[in-house]
């Protein structure tokens, strides 16, 4: 199954996230394979509470996947390329967190109490940036580059929705963006399958009856 979408299905909306990091790249759209109606009772936050949230809490599992982050959490110790987590500036930037960009309109309409925790307290400590009906923010920052995780409640067309994953990224130096291409590939093949699929099998055996 493939879970890789158009970058279209993303920028072809006005999400904040697009004005708020339009200093960032837009490295990969990705969705789900759910399409749903109002009848169904599903909302972007039940959706990550159920499926998003309980797979990054496994995510060292016994799988391949789960062997590459391993491996990736022992790379990053050797190579220092996960120091400084959350404490430097934005490259090019002042603000240590996209937080700070965020203004009056968008700390009304934000809700963290219903942040997703999607942090691994390790390399992947995610960071809740804000926390909207329709879209949520994560970030993470370390040496080697500073990350966005964006998931979008997204109209599909005919009254229906789809939650959509946009990831960017601002690179620190040379080797951040080597550092990215190379592992890109085991990014697409493997890794975001096993997640998708993980989030699918925790929905499917969760999932409200509608």
């Amino acid at each position: 199954m493939d879970f890789i979408a158009a970058a279209s299905t993303h920028t072809k909306f006005n999400w904040r996230v697009r004005s708020l990091a339009s200093d960032f790249l837009l490295e990969d759209t990705w969705e789900f394979p759910y399409e749903f109606s109002a009848k169904d009772r599903v909302d972007l936050h039940l959706f990550q509470k159920s499926a998003i949230e309980p797979m990054m809490k496994s995510i060292y599992d016994g799988s391949l996947t789960g062997m590459l982050f391993r491996l990736r959490k022992v790379f990053g110790a050797l190579f220092c390329i996960d120091n400084n987590m959350h404490n430097l500036p934005i490259p090019d930037c002042r603000e240590k967190s996209l937080r700070d960009r965020l203004q009056e309109n968008d700390l009304k309409k934000d809700t963290p109490e219903r942040a997703m925790d999607i942090s691994t307290r390790d390399y992947m400590d995610f960071r809740p940036v804000y926390t909207f009906t329709d879209e949520t923010l994560h970030e993470l920052s370390n040496s080697t580059e500073h990350a966005l995780m964006h998931y979008a409640w997204s109209p599909s067309g005919e009254g229906k929705w789809k939650v959509r994953l946009a990831v960017y990224i601002k690179y620190r130096n040379a080797f951040s963006k080597f550092y990215m291409s190379c592992i890109r590939p085991f990014r697409h093949v493997i890794v975001y399958p096993h997640i998708f699929r993980k989030c699918m099998e925790h929905w499917e055996a969760k999932k409200v009856p509608g």
